[in-house]
C-alpha cells in the first residue's frame, strides 16, 4: 500500500544569515504574527470558495509511492516521488496520465536520485544531488542536456533560461569558502559557467543542530530559512528580502538565544529535535506559498500548529492555530483535509489517499461522486483543489 509523505508536519530547524543584497524598507512587507497559544479553529468556508477532487489515473507503470513534491501548472500536475518509485509523473488537470519525465540510471540522460525539480518555460529541470548534475527535459519528455555542478545543494530555482540558483542547506562547499564563511546560495550561469554566491554563514556554526526542510524554495522563487524570520525572493540580479515576520518579543528572544548557542557550542540533532518538541520556546517557519491574491504560511511551535493567510490587497493577516490537530475545520463537505502541498494562482492544492475518501463515502458531495465512485484503496492519490476566497 502506498503512503503519502506528509512533508508539512516535519519539525525542522534552520538558521539564516543576512544577504549581501539590500532592499529598501518600503519594499518589504512586514507581517505581525500573533501566534496565539490557545486554539483558534477557523472554518474552511471562511477562506475557501469551493473544493474539487481529481483522482489520478492508476496503472502499474505509473504507481505513485510518496508525494514528496507537487508542482502545478496551468494544464498539468507533476508528482515527484523521490524515494519509492524514483519518478516524476505528469498528469493533466483531469487526472489522466500523460508521461513520465526522465529515468533513473547512470547515463548522462538519467538521474541517480531526485533531489529537487523545477519547471520553467515549458522545460523540466531535475537536480540530482547525488551526482551533482542538473538534467533538462522538454515538457514532452525529450532530453535536452545535463550540466554538472561543483556545488552541493538541496533545492533549486530556475531564474531564467540561462540562470539557476542552488540552495546549499548549510553544506560546507569548500570551493566557495570565503574567509571562514560558506555560501548557502549559489547562482550559476548555464552559458558561461559564471557563479555568484550569497547568504553566507560562519564555519563555526554548529550545523549538526540544524535539520532541513524538504522544499526550501517554493513557487515564485521564494526561499525560506525559518529562524531568519525573513522570506527571500531569488531574482536573476539579486536576492531580495520580500517579507519580514514579526513575532512577539519573548519568541524572538528565545530564537536569538538558540542562534547564539549554535554559534558557540556543539548542538546535536537530538538537541535540535528536542527544541522542536514540548520544550519549544519559539516558532519554526516551515512552509510558504504565494498565490494571486494571498500568501500561505505554516508555522510550528512544539506541537502547536499555525496556518496563516495574508491578503496583500487588504493587508489582512488571518491565523488559525491548534494543539496537536488541524486548525482548519472543513465545514464545506467534511471530507477534504486542509494540508496544502502547492499553490497555483487562486488555488491551494492538497493530496488525499483514496482510503481517506472511501472511509467517509457518505460525505462525498453529489457533484463529485462521478469522479470518485470507482476508487480503490490501492489507487493513486487524489488531488484536492481548493479555490481561495478574496478578502
Amino acid at each position: 500500500m502506498k503512503h503519502l509523505s506528509f512533508i508539512l508536519w516535519l519539525s525542522v530547524l534552520f538558521i539564516g544569515c543576512s544577504p549581501s543584497s539590500e532592499t529598501r524598507p518600503k519594499d518589504i512587507i512586514e507581517i505581525n504574527v500573533p501566534l496565539h497559544q490557545e486554539d483558534n479553529i477557523i472554518k474552511l468556508s471562511t477562506i475557501i470558495d469551493s473544493i474539487g477532487y481529481v483522482p489520478l489515473a492508476t496503472d502499474n507503470e505509473y504507481l505513485i509511492g510518496n508525494v514528496d513534491k507537487l508542482i502545478v501548472t496551468d494544464d498539468s500536475f507533476y508528482i515527484i516521488d523521490k524515494d519509492i518509485s524514483f519518478s516524476i509523473y505528469c498528469f493533466n488537470k483531469k487526472g489522466k496520465f500523460i508521461r513520465k519525465i526522465g529515468n533513473r540510471g547512470a547515463s548522462d540522460k538519467e538521474y541517480v536520485s531526485i533531489t529537487d525539480v523545477n519547471i520553467y518555460n515549458e522545460k523540466i529541470y531535475i537536480w540530482d544531488g547525488s551526482s551533482r548534475k542538473l538534467l533538462i527535459y522538454k515538457s514532452n519528455g525529450d532530453f535536452i542536456r545535463s550540466i554538472s555542478s561543483d556545488y552541493a545543494a538541496e533545492s533549486i530555482a530556475i531564474l531564467n533560461d540561462s540562470q539557476v540558483a542552488f540552495y546549499g542547506d548549510y553544506k560546507h562547499n569548500y570551493k566557495f569558502e570565503d574567509k571562514g564563511r560558506y555560501p548557502n546560495l549559489l547562482t550559476l550561469d548555464l552559458d558561461n559557467r559564471k557563479t555568484d554566491t550569497d547568504l553566507f554563514y560562519e564555519e563555526s556554526l554548529s550545523t549538526s543542530g540544524i535539520t532541513r526542510l524538504p522544499n526550501n524554495i517554493s513557487n515564485n522563487k521564494y526561499l525560506i530559512m525559518p529562524l531568519n524570520d525573513t522570506i527571500y525572493q531569488i531574482l536573476p540580479s539579486e536576492v531580495e528580502r520580500k517579507y519580514v515576520i514579526n513575532y512577539r518579543h519573548e519568541f524572538k528572544k528565545a530564537q536569538e538565544n538558540y542562534i547564539k548557542r549554535l554559534k558557540t557550542e556543539k548542538v546535536t540533532v537530538d538537541d535540535a529535535m528536542a527544541m522542536a518538541g514540548e520544550s519549544a520556546q519559539f516558532p519554526i517557519f516551515n512552509v510558504f506559498f504565494e498565490g494571486n491574491n494571498f500568501s500561505y504560511f505554516f508555522y510550528q511551535m512544539g506541537y502547536h500548529i499555525y496556518f496563516g493567510f495574508y491578503y496583500p490587497q487588504s493587508q489582512i493577516y488571518v491565523e488559525a492555530s491548534a494543539n496537536k490537530k488541524n486548525p482548519i475545520e472543513n465545514d464545506i463537505d467534511g471530507l477534504a483535509r486542509f494540508l496544502p502541498y502547492a499553490v497555483h494562482k487562486d488555488f491551494l492544492y492538497c493530496v488525499m489517499e483514496p482510503s481517506a475518501i472511501l472511509e467517509h463515502a457518505e460525505w462525498i458531495p453529489a457533484s463529485q461522486k462521478a469522479k470518485v465512485n470507482k476508487l480503490k484503496s490501492e489507487d493513486n492519490p487524489i488531488i484536492v483543489a481548493m479555490k481561495m476566497k478574496k478578502q
